[in-house]
């Protein structure tokens, strides 16, 4: 078993044992960047930020052992119509790939600081309610960064 991580940036090092997943754009699709990741139903799929919405995408496509979400971004019909407008063509076609939340079959835990953006943390709640066997945790004195830090090498 494996343990992924999409975040939203290179610029962590991890714990042993956590595999970093680039968001990188270069991938046409979110299929082509499962693809390149190789990942089997024994794996765990975490996702911060951006890389939760990737995340909750991938799982539907992919269903994971356990899928952990830590202050992920909302993929909800008006995020996507705030981005359409700054979009450039490939991001446009990756947001076609998109659905409102999509079925997940795994285990989900969702995790929410309680230092972010009131309506950060709605939304979060909003996404663990769309999803039925969804385990919503807020965690007191986190916010959007220190929310991922059990998984963060704090050694160097």
């Amino acid at each position: 078993m494996k343990k992924f991580i999409a975040l939203s940036a290179n610029k962590y090092k991890l714990k042993k044992g956590i595999v970093p997943v680039s968001l990188s754009w270069r991938t046409k699709t979110i299929e082509g960047w499962c693809a390149k990741v190789k990942m089997t139903k024994k794996d765990i799929i975490i996702g911060h930020s951006i890389g939760g919405a990737v995340a909750l995408i991938v799982a539907a496509k992919t269903p994971p052992k356990e899928l952990h979400l830590y202050a992920p971004t909302p993929i909800f019909s008006e995020f996507l119509h705030f981005f359409k407008k700054a979009a450039s063509p490939e991001l446009l076609d990756r947001i076609k790939e998109v659905k409102p939340i999509p079925t997940i079959s795994c285990p989900v835990f969702i995790y929410i600081g309680d230092d972010e953006h009131p309506l950060m943390i709605a939304n979060v709640k909003s996404i663990s309610e769309h999803i039925p066997q969804a385990v919503y945790k807020l965690v007191k004195g986190a916010d959007h960064m220190t929310i991922i830090s059990e998984y963060l090498d704090k050694t160097s």
